[in-house]
């Protein structure tokens, strides 16, 4: 039997798709409906969930994506545009680590660049075959983790919305028009940028996870687990 892996904040599953290739049962929680959401789905709040004890034992492990506006780059690009009009959002990264801390069980924090993750690993796309979007995302755990050996290169990758580089790369945000596509096109080219995900809609993708990078992760969760039982 697989082991069970629960991931919070899960949206519309890019780390839990990793998560699955790698080994694990796959359990999502979001606060939101995830209609797209491909495995076992909760509609709950993530912070009480991990807050019921009896229903956390029967996962090996916890993985998590709190909220990551309040250090996103388009907080930085709202206030220098648009005098900060970018909204109240709460940092829910403290909160999370804090109940993952208490459960005692292996857990993985992702979130973006910049983000007060504790020593995290940072991941991007030109360490993986097949993706062709940068992605820079960071992983914080309380189990080792070991980055890539493919060092992170630099990507031909155009301005948002300004089209595909000559690498075929692409930047993956917002909701306006790109260069040389039409909006299907769009969708389907971010898709395959970002490692074959073709059950996202254009929204969903603009936040996604490769799900390169947790099945990387997966893998390794999963050897220490093993090891440990």
């Amino acid at each position: 039997m697989k082991p069970k892996l629960l991931d919070l904040f899960c949206k519309a599953g890019g780390c839990s798709a990793g998560y699955a290739r790698a080994g694990f049962d796959v359990v999502g929680v979001d606060i939101n409906p995830q209609p797209n959401y491909p495995y076992e789905f909760i509609q709950a709040d993530a912070l009480e969930i991990l807050r019921d004890k009896e229903f956390i034992s029967q996962f090996a492990v916890i993985t998590a994506s709190p909220p990551c506006q309040a250090h996103s780059k388009a907080k930085s690009l709202s206030l220098a545009r648009n005098g900060g009009q970018y909204g109240d959002h709460k940092d829910l990264i403290p909160a999370t680590r804090e109940l993952l801390i208490a459960t005692g069980k292996p857990y993985i924090i992702e979130n973006v660049a910049g983000a007060p993750l504790i020593n995290p690993l940072k991941l991007y796309g030109s360490q993986f075959k097949n993706l062709y979007t940068q992605r820079e995302r960071w992983f914080e755990s309380n189990i080792p983790l070991v980055a890539p050996e493919q060092p992170k290169v630099s990507m031909k990758t155009p301005a948002a919305g300004n089209g595909i580089g000559e690498d075929g790369s692409i930047s993956i945000c917002g909701s306006g028009g790109v260069r040389g596509l039409n909006s299907k096109q769009i969708r389907l080219y971010w898709g395959f940028a970002m490692g074959g995900i073709d059950w996202m809609t254009r929204d969903e993708l603009a936040e996604a996870i490769p799900p390169a990078y947790t099945e990387f992760l997966g893998k390794q969760v999963l050897e220490f687990i093993s090891v440990h039982a």
